[in-house]
């Protein structure tokens, strides 16, 4: 079966562990709303700095021991942008409970943790980059054809428009870069 792999858009390749180096990197955490599906006008918050990838989340996850979620389990929220999608909510011990708002959006096809949390829920994986991290067809026609980092920021856009941004917030994180080409990796299927 796929497997998640460090893939350098630069070199087209697949990279070890060993050949992916981290690097501090300041940028942007978003606070991003999803409408419930069963109920218009109340939403459940995540915090993400990967908005371009949102048209390929198909589950946010909860802690199952978070009463902050215990009545949303189960339930389906609207993906705010990309094409339109209803997905369930799920509980996952995977998710920690103290980072950003406690509730993970899940992306298999571009993260390590949530393709685990895919696997272990049986979710699909929708792969809305091509290989030279272009964003694809699938995340919908506003991001397709975008640069990874030019389709970040214009998803933040199409948030702001929609009503689904709360705040967008500066934000320090480790990313991985290749060591062939010293640009940030993507973790690719």
């Amino acid at each position: 079966g796929k497997r998640m792999v460090n893939w350098c858009p630069a070199t087209l390749t697949a990279l070890s562990d060993e050949e992916v180096i981290m690097k501090p990197v300041k940028g942007f955490i978003w606070h991003v709303r999803y409408e419930l599906a069963d109920r218009p006008g109340e939403y459940i918050t995540v915090k993400t700095t990967r908005p371009e990838t949102i048209p390929g989340d198909v589950a946010i996850a909860v802690h199952p021991d978070d009463p902050r979620y215990t009545g949303f389990i189960g339930r389906k929220v609207r993906r705010p942008i990309g094409p339109a999608a209803e997905i369930p909510i799920i509980a996952d011990p995977a998710v920690d409970r103290e980072f950003g708002s406690g509730a993970l959006k899940i992306t298999p096809a571009h993260d390590k943790v949530d393709f685990e949390v895919g696997q272990r829920h049986k979710l699909p994986s929708i792969d809305v980059l091509n290989a030279n991290g272009t964003l694809n067809p699938l995340a919908g026609p506003e991001l397709a054809g975008m640069d990874r980092f030019a389709g970040r920021k214009k998803a933040a856009e199409l948030l702001e428009a929609c009503g689904a941004l709360l705040k967008e917030e500066p934000y320090e994180n480790n990313v991985g870069y290749s060591e062939r080409a010293d640009v940030p990796i993507e973790p690719r299927l």
